[in-house]
């Protein structure tokens, strides 16, 4: 979650923790919240600080401070400079919009928000982000996708309305941050991927019952829609990338992150 909390992080942790989250991080407006004032051994606290701008907001994950900067790109380049994960957060957001010659000039931009729950209660179009995301990754940019609820507090109507599911060997805070910079992780808005494999030029995915998935990739290109849970779609070299969305039948989406293309 992110933004300007309204609850304590306790407060905050416990209805995480009540409803299946496996981990957590608080990111208030320019202040680190230390985990062990929400998180637990069974609910471990990720790092997080919400970086704001006039001109924009950036998650800053795995991070403990905040610096000023004049610019996008000079907050993007202090994140990463201290060793985070620089993350656009809300970049379709009308309070902060971000124009798309902005965002396709940035450099070491880690991550977007491709969508936020607390955007979506108001501006279903605002909240998505993907077809921005297609724009930056078919220029060639290693961008991950993010998902959030920008929840306030536990009587928000966008709290659980989105997060992302880090496929760690561990929940300790050093395995999900190493999980994260490695891009082993998949953003939902309730949607969920049981399964993602690659076998030879083959990539398969299984979502949970009730959804259906499609196979994007340069430019947003639909290259295969499956009206099943599990489906497959074969490589032939000329996708520049592939990503998978699960889409069930209630419109919650999950997205998986790209399987870049290449031949050697």
């Amino acid at each position: 979650m992110r933004g300007v909390g309204k609850d304590l992080p306790k407060v905050l942790g416990d209805w995480y923790a009540a409803h299946g989250y496996a981990f957590l991080g608080i990111s208030d407006m320019n202040t680190y919240t230390w985990p062990e004032e929400y998180g637990n051994r069974a609910l471990p606290g990720l790092p997080t600080v919400d970086a704001t701008y006039p001109f924009a907001d950036v998650l800053a994950i795995g991070i403990d401070h905040w610096r000023p900067a004049q610019t996008l790109q000079a907050a993007i380049d202090w994140i990463a400079a201290d060793g985070g994960l620089p993350v656009l957060a809300a970049p379709l957001s009308p309070a902060k919009p971000q124009s798309l010659i902005t965002v396709m000039g940035l450099q070491g931009l880690y991550g977007l928000e491709v969508y936020d729950a607390r955007l979506a209660r108001g501006d279903a179009g605002g909240a998505d982000a993907s077809a921005l995301w297609d724009r930056l990754l078919s220029a060639g940019n290693r961008v991950f996708a993010f998902a959030g609820d920008d929840a306030t507090g536990v009587n928000d109507p966008a709290i659980g309305g989105a997060w992302i599911t880090v496929l760690a060997p561990t929940d300790d805070r050093d395995s999900l941050l190493s999980s994260l910079r490695r891009g082993a992780f998949v953003a939902s808005s309730g949607a969920e991927f049981t399964s993602l494999r690659v076998a030879g030029s083959t990539i398969t995915a299984e979502a949970s019952p009730g959804s259906s998935l499609r196979f994007i990739g340069r430019g947003g290109r639909l290259l295969r829609a499956v009206s099943a849970s599990s489906g497959s779609y074969r490589v032939t070299g000329n996708e520049g990338y592939v990503r998978v969305e699960a889409i069930r039948d209630d419109g919650a989406r999950a997205w998986s992150q790209p399987f870049f293309i290449s031949w050697h």
